[in-house]
This record gives structure tokens, sequence and C-alpha cells, in this order.
């Protein structure tokens, strides 16, 4: 399914907040097809290290946690407790990848554009008021949605198994530009801004991190503490007590 019918089927007039949630929301999946599209079959399905997961895996495991976020909204919806689930993130993602690990690629497509447009239909939904006052919603769709591609995408460029680089830079431009034009909190924007400040740290874009950490301090002097152990800054750390 296109962008433009995802569009068609959402409500015409959105609040302004949604609207934006779900621009960067389809930003993402835009990213996740382009970036895992382009990757060599062989390379994507095949495990990056013995006993390491494929990108293959790395799609799918984006795409389950979009889906529990879209259970919290759903929750939300019927007037449940989000969902809370006490066990270790590494726990989790064990018993989320063994549902998934025999999949075919085509099948994990069609799923990751399913659970994405549910998500999306989720937030349409969403009482804005909701979204702004309820504990974590709006910090963990991003968490779940641009900042957690983000990370991924990072760790297969790392990798070195031909993710290009560039169409991830581009992603994250693209963020960037969606975040500055959204009337999120501004706190929420502080953290975004921060995520995408590690991204280019982490890319080696040091002159794009070093003014958006500056303005994501000012907004949330907490960031500081992160930051001062925060590993993705290390090609900055001796810089971080002069930003701000």
């Amino acid at each position: 399914m296109t962008g433009s019918e995802q569009v068609q089927q959402l409500p015409a007039r959105l609040d302004p907040l949604l609207a934006s949630v779900i621009a960067q929301l389809r930003a993402t999946r835009d990213a996740e097809r382009e970036i895992f599209g382009a990757l060599d079959p062989e390379a994507r399905d095949r495990a990056i290290r013995p006993g390491d997961w494929s990108p293959k895996d790395h799609q799918a495991h984006l795409t389950l946690w979009k889906g529990r976020q879209a259970d919290r909204y759903e929750a939300i919806r019927h007037g449940r407790a989000p969902l809370v689930d006490p066990r270790e993130d590494d726990e989790i993602n064990a018993e989320l990848h063994a549902t998934r690990a025999d999949w075919a690629w085509d099948d994990l497509v069609a799923e990751a554009d399913a659970v994405s447009q549910r998500l999306e239909s989720e937030v349409a939904g969403v009482d804005p008021a909701v979204l702004r006052s309820e504990d974590r919603l709006l910090a963990g769709t991003f968490g779940n949605g641009p900042f957690h591609a983000m990370t991924h995408f990072g760790w297969l460029i790392d990798a070195e198994i031909g993710l290009d680089a560039a169409q991830v830079d581009r992603f994250v431009d693209r963020e960037e530009e969606l975040l500055r034009s959204s009337p999120l909190p501004e706190s929420d924007k502080a953290v975004g801004l921060y995520n995408i400040a590690c991204r280019h740290v982490l890319s080696g874009r040091l002159d794009r991190a070093r003014p958006l950490l500056r303005e994501s301090f000012a907004q949330r002097p907490d960031l500081r503490d992160w930051a001062a152990q925060d590993s993705d800054l290390e090609a900055i750390r001796d810089e971080l007590s002069s930003l701000g």
C-alpha cells in the first residue's frame, strides 16, 4: 500500500499534533522500505554473524514493537491500562524474534505495512489531550517508531552488510525537518533533537550534532546528565560541557 493510499484512509481533518506524529511514522515506514529494500536479498536474509539476527530480523523486530505500541493506544481507547511488561527487553526480544524467524521477506513486508497503518490509525483516533497527558504514550510512539528505526539502521551500518549510509542520513534529515515543524511539546521535541544529534555523531556529522545538543540541553537540562554517560556521544565527550 502506498503512502498516498494510507493518507486517504485517515480522517480528512486531523489535530495538528496527531497529523505531525503520523507524518513521522509514515516517514519511518518509507525509510524502512527504501533502506531494507535496497539490500541484496542474500545479505538481507543472512545472519550478520553466526547466531546473530539478519537484517530481515531487524525489520521484523521494528514491526513487532510498533504493534506493541498500537496495542497501548487500543488499550487506552477502550479504557484499559496500557500494557506493562515486567520482563527485560532482551527476553521480550528473544520471544518476539522466535515468532518471525522463519517468515519470508514478502510476508514480513506485508505485515510491516499493515502494522504501520494500524499504528497510524490508532494515533489518528486518540484524543490529543490524552496523547499529551498519558504518561509515556507520546515518547513510546517515537521510541518504537522513528528513533527505534534510526538505532537499528545505525547498527546495520556498523555491521558493514551493505546498508546505504546515505539513505539513512536522508531519513535522519527528514526526521529533523518534520520534528522542527511539529507542534510537539517542547520537552518531547528536545528529546527528539537529542536523538538525532546522537545519530549525527555516530555517522561523523559532528558539526550537525553540536547545535542540536546545545538546543536540546537548553530546553531539557536533565539531558546533560544522560549525555555524560551516553556512549553514542563518545566522539564529542570532551565538548559536552561547553554546549550550552
